[in-house]
């Protein structure tokens, strides 16, 4: 990959019990690339080699802080996602990422229900960079954000019951706002805890990059503590901020604008692209995969 694309990370507990806040990190992080991975353990950032090179793969969790097992679940799905890259480069990017989510909750549900941890939740928002494609899927209301030209556009929704009401066409629920679903513990009222729901082209997505786009995945501690502008303007590039430093000034801004939340956010910054001649001419409507499982 060389070094066309920069990447930068935060990831913290915030502002901590003294102010209001979390005692422990429950938010985790991936980021895939080059031979190399680094998220979260039990000891802190860790980084260290892995066998796959397909491209970049960025994820956020945010594990539930009302549930028991937050930080092991968001630490969960991190290592589901790393074993995915794991396994090479797929034949259809998008259709792997939709398939493996799914039956990687099933699996996951499972074995947390076997420990007695049937309530452990976590968010999940992620994307695979190939070439000069990104493919996504989302679950929760962690989020993924595109800035090109100074204008940011978000490209996830928040999985809350008021989200799939107006997908449905149903009358709006009591707790509009409430997150309904996550990875591991299911849809939490939408039918079958068993299940998760995720819907094609909404839930999840593609995106051809241009030079000098910037992605952002954050959780809700920087989303929902900070108006979509204030997130526009740290973004903004013209001001010469590198990915680390958008992470970082982001995470800043939202712990001063009254965050009590985890916060994390993970910044890619497109630099070059590859040639049109060598780049592969992908499928984007492929439906089949042959890495479905986890």
């Amino acid at each position: 990959m060389g070094d066309r694309f920069q990447v930068g990370v935060h990831c913290s507990r915030g502002v901590g019990p003294t102010h209001g806040g979390r005692e422990q990190n429950e938010d985790n992080y991936l980021i895939a690339r080059q031979g190399r991975a680094r998220f979260l353990d039990e000891n802190g950032d860790r980084e260290g080699k892995v066998p796959g090179h397909a491209g970049i793969m960025l994820a956020v969790a945010d594990g539930m802080g009302g549930h028991s097992f937050g930080a092991l679940a968001s630490a969960t799905a991190i290592q589901a996602m790393l074993r995915l890259y794991n396994r090479g480069r797929p034949r259809a990017p998008g259709s792997t990422l939709f398939q493996f989510v799914q039956k990687a909750h099933v699996r996951l549900r499972e074995r947390a229900n076997a420990k007695g941890a049937a309530d452990m939740g976590t968010t999940l928002t992620a994307i695979w960079v190939i070439e000069n494609q990104a493919w996504w899927v989302h679950v929760g209301d962690s989020r993924l954000y595109h800035l090109r030209d100074g204008s940011l556009s978000q490209l996830t929704r928040d999985h809350t019951r008021a989200e799939f009401a107006r997908r449905d066409g149903r009358p709006l629920p009591r707790q509009p706002n409430a997150l309904c679903q996550s990875f591991i513990y299911g849809s939490r009222g939408l039918g079958s805890d068993q299940k998760i729901r995720l819907d094609r082209g909404v839930d999840t997505g593609h995106i051809e990059l241009a030079r000098h786009d910037r992605l952002l995945l954050c959780s809700d501690g920087i989303s929902g503590a900070l108006a979509h502008h204030e997130m526009a303007a740290r973004l903004d590039r013209t001001s010469d901020n590198t990915a680390a430093q958008a992470a970082d000034g982001l995470a800043e801004a939202a712990m001063q604008a009254g965050s009590t939340d985890n916060v994390t956010a993970v910044v890619l910054d497109v630099e070059q692209l590859l040639p049109v001649d060598d780049t592969t001419q992908w499928n984007l409507f492929e439906t089949t995969s042959d890495q479905s499982e986890d």
